[in-house]
C-alpha cells in the first residue's frame, strides 16, 4: 500500500515538473516574440526584423519600397523615430560609405527592450540607413547597455 502511494506521489511530481517546463518554454517563446514588437508604426517603417514562427528564427523583411533618390539622412531619421517611438535617434552625417547616428537616451534600447527587441531595432535601422545611395555601414553612438552595443554595423552584421 505504501509502495503504491509512493508511485503516485513520484509520478505526480514528474508530471508537475513537465508541465512547469512546458509553461516556461511557452513563456520564453512569447517573450522572444513580444520583445521584437517594439516597432510601433509598420506602415512608416521600411525594414522590419520579425520572428518567423515556422522556422523559429528572426528574418529581415522589407516592409515597403522607397525611392532611393528621394532619401536623405534627415528623412530616415524621421522615419525611424516615427516607427520606433520609444527609441529616438539623431542623424549626424554621412562620410564615405558610412552614415552616423546617435541615440541620446539609449536606456529603452539597452535596458528595456530585451535582446530581441534591441536587435530588431538595430537590424531594421541599419537596413533602413543603408538604403541611402553609397551607404554600406551605419555607425551607432550611444551608451552601451545589457542588450545593445554601439559600433559600426552593415547588412551582414547579423548573418549567422
Amino acid at each position: 500500500m505504501i509502495l503504491i502511494g509512493l508511485v503516485f506521489l513520484f509520478s505526480g511530481c514528474e508530471t508537475k515538473q513537465q508541465d512547469e517546463k512546458a509553461a516556461r518554454e511557452t513563456d520564453e517563446k512569447s517573450e522572444t516574440v513580444s520583445e521584437s514588437s517594439a516597432l510601433n508604426d509598420t506602415l512608416e517603417a521600411i525594414w522590419g526584423y520579425e520572428f518567423n514562427e515556422q522556422t523559429s528564427e528572426f528574418e529581415v523583411k522589407q516592409l515597403r519600397t522607397v525611392d532611393k533618390d528621394a532619401l536623405s539622412g534627415e528623412t530616415l531619421e524621421k522615419i525611424i523615430n516615427k516607427a520606433w517611438s520609444k527609441v529616438q535617434i539623431k542623424f549626424i552625417k554621412t562620410s564615405n560609405d558610412t552614415a552616423y547616428i546617435s541615440i541620446p537616451d539609449s536606456k529603452v534600447l539597452t535596458q528595456q527592450m530585451g535582446s530581441a527587441g534591441a536587435e530588431s531595432f538595430m537590424v531594421s535601422t541599419t537596413f533602413t540607413f543603408t538604403e541611402l545611395k553609397g551607404i554600406n555601414h551605419l555607425s551607432f553612438a550611444f551608451e552601451e547597455g545589457d542588450h545593445a552595443a554601439p559600433g559600426v554595423y552593415n547588412r551582414k552584421s547579423w548573418n549567422r
